[in-house]
């Protein structure tokens, strides 16, 4: 409670605000400090039921909820001022809530009935640590135990064995695995198990249902959510609770049901149940457990065999955890009410879930194993709406039933005025010295272990912002590395690129003399047959144009081919015509010189439209590339895009400099860029395209 306190501002606030209202004035007892704590609780008791349906009694409550909201909110939004911007207004809201009504429960226990509000609903984990130790406080068994073990006299002669069974049994239990390699479990159970069997004073062994009943106890003490504390005040409160809700447990659990009339009521009402829910699965049930020389058992019989495991250990093991838990909620919050008995209902509920695998069963053994197999796979939610739907309003009425009875009292209202002038003073907190120091020594020690709490805070943030540091600079290493390794792969490849375009060029180059030189030894030899060798005549063969080569065809890497065959030689019995067919010698030059033309366009800018625009199109993407490697390299070296009158603006032989930089930055990045093309396995060139 010291340590909530702080963050309990708003609701010492309210409590003042309230204290010092109209209506809380109005309604003042004089002396009322003076009295003691079980006076002040039947005053205010008698004087609630009094009012409960006055005028007073509506504005009182109406001013306490105002006042209330008013503080809430008014921390909240302090709180979201000042930073706390990881959590939300509603978590805010939600977390004080908890927190002032945990706060109210450890200063007055005798409000526990309060925790009736959460019938058939599941605890939160320090609501249910809360509200199970306030059920199953009781400090004479805590100082008893205290006081043994100081003696060195808590243990059982069976303890090596009771602590062996412990771990066999968190090993062995399904529905326990997480507690298996616990080794603090397995000595709190073995701790406060020795202690309840030397208690006992018998010589025999423990039976295993006590060692069951100590589980959920055990769980709840040990969630992670729990106060860190010591195996030894564990075992104290373990103890503690343990022996008090053993005392505190139904009669029908400490008795065989033979013995026991009330263990009987128990299953009598749970086959009613199950009779009313559903009769065919009270039919399966009796054929089950009849027996061949007997006639058909009856349905109690039945479902004692069936439950009797179940219900001696609550539940225990044939439930999951969390299922579990909240069934132990629902059990511990009606512990002060005698009329209260939720054993009926869960019971058929937990039948009533499972009566599909339980109408395919043929045998008590497989009964028994579908209880134990398929239990723990029922979830909370499947018991809430079964006991909603069915059980709900008969368990509320049980719960609450000493609220609705008379309670004879007189309202002082409606006799002498009990209030007076007098009884407005605010009365001044009586405070002793004694409590002033402590106080002080709680505030000092809370300033205390802020400011620590502070300072290491500091520290984390300090070494996160380190470990970021030096993560980042890890990543930028590795970074530059990888793109080091990239570069250079890139340069070698754009290296072995260039030396295959030379090599390609040069064979065309080649190829293209050839053809040219093949080209030219034909019109000389057309020049030859064309000289008149009478009056200047030519012959018909020596003016038909030669048919075009091969290589001129050809269109990607062309190889010489053989010269053609010169035509036939003129002879002194051709026509000696100079037109042949409407052509002279040089009309065949010119058809000739534009079929050389032709060809060398083909081999520049392609065969056909495809193949330009196939040119076209890398030719772009090289340009394109270009302008962006320019831009790249700008922003490398000089940081930002450059235009070229700045550079132009830049005095030698600073500006040599950096245009010999600029140019290296440039063929880097084309490397690269090409480099990571081969990888990818992109060609660079079109086979179909021939590059001059």
């Amino acid at each position: 409670m010291t340590g909530r306190s702080g963050t309990l501002r708003w609701l010492q606030n309210a409590r003042r605000h309230i204290e010092s209202s109209q209506q809380m004035t109005e309604s003042h007892v004089n002396v009322f400090t003076d009295l003691l704590e079980a006076e002040k609780a039947f005053v205010l008791q008698r004087a609630a039921k009094a009012i409960q349906r006055g005028d007073l009694y509506k504005a009182m409550i109406s001013q306490i909820s105002t006042c209330l909201e008013e503080q809430l909110y008014s921390q909240v939004a302090h709180e979201m001022r000042d930073g706390d911007h990881l959590r939300s207004k509603l978590s805010l809201v939600s977390s004080h809530i908890r927190n002032g009504v945990m706060n109210l429960l450890e200063e007055r226990p005798e409000l526990k009935g309060k925790m009736h509000a959460f019938l058939n609903q599941p605890l939160p984990a320090d609501f249910r640590r809360l509200t199970w130790r306030l059920y199953l406080s009781n400090p004479r068994v805590c100082r008893d135990y205290l006081s043994q073990v100081a003696a060195n006299k808590a243990k059982s002669p069976k303890d090596r064995e009771i602590f062996l069974k412990s771990r066999a049994l968190l090993s062995t239990e399904p529905t326990f695995q997480h507690l298996k390699d616990n080794e603090v479990a397995a000595r709190c159970l073995r701790n406060v198990l020795s202690y309840y069997h030397k208690l006992q004073g018998t010589a025999t062994h423990l039976p295993d249902m006590e060692y069951f009943l100590l589980l959920p106890l055990l769980q709840v003490a040990l969630d992670p959510a729990a106060p860190n504390l010591s195996t030894d005040s564990i075992s104290a409160l373990l103890v503690e609770e343990f022996i008090t809700f053993m005392n505190l447990r139904p009669r029908f659990m400490r008795l065989s049901f033979t013995q026991d009339a009330a263990g009987t009521d128990v299953l009598g009402e749970v086959s009613s149940m199950l009779h009313e829910q559903d009769r065919d699965l009270t039919t399966v049930i009796k054929g089950i457990y009849s027996q061949a020389e007997e006639t058909q058992e009856s349905l109690l019989r039945a479902v004692k065999h069936m439950l009797q495991p179940a219900i001696s250990t609550l539940f225990v093991g044939y439930l999951s955890m969390d299922t579990l838990l909240y069934v132990w909620d629902q059990l511990i919050i009606g512990l002060d009410q005698p009329s209260y008995n939720c054993f009926p209902a869960f019971s058929a509920v937990f039948i009533l879930l499972l009566r599909d695998y339980l109408k395919t069963c043929q045998s008590p053994g497989q009964v028994e194993a579908a209880l134990k197999t398929r239990g723990p796979t029922l979830s909370v939610e499947e018991f809430q709406d079964m006991i909603r739907r069915h059980y709900f309003k008969e368990l509320y009425s049980r719960l609450h039933e000493d609220d609705n009875e008379p309670f004879p009292i007189h309202d002082p209202t409606q006799a002498l005025p009990p209030w007076s002038y007098l009884s407005r003073v605010t009365v001044p907190p009586r405070t002793r010295p004694e409590d002033r120091k402590q106080a002080r020594k709680e505030r000092e020690m809370l300033e205390k272990q802020h400011k620590e709490r502070l300072k290491h805070e500091e520290r984390l943030q300090k070494f996160r912002e380190e470990e970021e540091r030096r993560q980042q600079e890890s990543r930028l290493l590795q970074l530059l590395e990888e793109t080091k390794g990239t570069f250079e792969a890139q340069r070698v490849y754009l290296k072995e690129q260039l030396t295959q375009e030379k090599q390609l060029r040069y064979e065309m180059q080649k190829a293209a003399e050839a053809q040219i030189s093949g080209l030219e030894d034909e019109i000389k030899k057309l020049q030859e047959q064309q000289r008149p060798s009478m009056d200047d005549a030519c012959s018909v063969g020596s003016l038909i144009a030669p048919a075009p080569s091969r290589q001129s065809l050809t269109p990607l890497h062309p190889s010489p081919s053989p010269l053609q065959p010169a035509p036939p030689k003129v002879t002194s019995g051709m026509s000696r015509n100079i037109e042949i067919h409407g052509k002279t010698a040089a009309m065949v030059t010119l058809d000739l010189l534009e079929q050389i033309m032709q060809a060398a366009n083909a081999i520049a800018n392609g065969h056909n439209a495809a193949e330009q625009g196939s040119l076209n199109a890398a030719t772009r993407e090289h340009l394109w590339n270009y302008s962006q490697d320019c831009k790249n390299a700008e922003i490398e070296v000089f940081g930002h895009h450059i235009s070229r009158e700045d550079i132009e603006k830049i005095p030698e032989p600073r500006r040599k400099e950096l245009k010999k930089k600029l140019t290296g930055t440039i063929r880097r990045n084309a490397e690269a860029r090409h480099k990571a093309q081969l990888a990818v396995g992109k060609g660079m060139l079109p086979d179909s395209v021939i590059y001059m």
